[in-house]
């Protein structure tokens, strides 16, 4: 864990920024007056605190247009897309937390690990609902068409309308030469 400084650990930070930004004053006024109620701080430790603090918001508000638009793109695809995409995103952050450090001896690697083997088995559960769901679908779409088959025969439909309302149900490709003969006849 990084070293927290002065001022974190007096536990001083929001209530500098709620000075700056609500109260409007100055990082001089603010370390003065902090200074007279008897606290360690300077004027350079506040605008480091300040910094700081526009930091961490800036990354806040990046992850949060980045989640807005992830959900945006992903509206209309099925809720396993959305659970994959913050998968990934937690993957993400968690391998930038930890390339935070430069010396991974002071991180609790058994906790890394940890999240690192969660986020993982989230990965593989998404994969194994998702290639399910596409089984269980392709599955009922063959069916479909098998039926449709069946009763466009017992109906009198030609093998060539059979052959394309199955493969727009199924999603494949006509026969070449089928094909062919019907944009022929158009």
């Amino acid at each position: 864990m990084p070293k927290r400084n002065k001022i974190e650990m007096q536990g001083l930070v929001e209530r500098i920024v709620d000075m700056f930004y609500e109260q409007k004053m100055s990082q001089a006024d603010i370390a003065a007056a902090l200074k007279a109620e008897g606290y360690d701080v300077s004027k350079s430790g506040v605008g480091r605190t300040l910094i700081s603090h526009a930091s961490q918001m800036k990354a806040y508000r990046d992850a949060a247009k980045e989640s807005a638009e992830i959900i945006r793109a992903l509206r209309n695809t099925p809720g396993m897309d959305i659970s994959e995409a913050t998968v990934q995103l937690v993957q993400t952050k968690l391998l930038n937390e930890v390339k935070k450090f430069g010396d991974l001896s002071t991180l609790d690697v058994k906790d890394v690990l940890k999240l690192v083997g969660q986020t993982s088995a989230a990965q593989a559960r998404i994969a194994k609902v998702k290639l399910d769901y596409e089984k269980g679908y392709r599955q009922g779409l063959f069916r479909a068409a098998e039926i449709v088959e069946k009763e466009g025969r017992k109906a009198g439909l030609s093998e060539e309308t059979l052959q394309e309302i199955k493969s727009k149900i199924s999603g494949e490709e006509l026969p070449t030469a089928l094909a062919a003969a019907e944009g022929g006849a158009e």
